[in-house]
């Protein structure tokens, strides 16, 4: 004699028992581990089960996204804050150079230099 099917609660439950232990497990989930769980054979478990299946993997699809996107949108604001970095170094360069090359091209002293010279006088 066969043992009964587990009812469409208990797969749910343990289809959720195994998303939540696989997420902190770091594992990947699968319909073969939640069929080891209710002791239901991976052929029996497709055959009978086709939506619940269904539901299973539109949840690992949805996980996969959102860790694509977190993932995504944490190297872009690397990203953009090395690229904030290069910009204000390469913008302090700039300004130093460019004070320095106006300071030789037209003799003119820098303000420091100025207001020194005043503060003397």
């Amino acid at each position: 004699m066969s043992r009964p099917l587990p009812k469409d609660e208990q797969i749910r439950t343990e289809m959720e028992a195994e998303l939540g232990e696989s997420r902190s497990l770091g594992r990947r989930a699968t319909v073969s581990n939640v069929g080891k769980r209710l002791g239901v054979t991976h052929a029996t478990f497709y055959r009978n089960y086709p939506d619940q299946i269904e539901w299973f993997t539109a949840q690992l699809v949805a996980r996969r996204e959102a860790a694509v996107t977190v993932n995504d949108m944490t190297k872009h604001e690397d990203d953009l804050d090395r690229l904030r970095r290069e910009n204000t170094n390469q913008l302090s360069m700039d300004k130093a150079a460019l004070e320095d090359k106006l300071q030789t091209l037209g003799r003119i002293a820098s303000l420091d230099q100025h207001r020194r010279h005043r503060a003397e006088h």
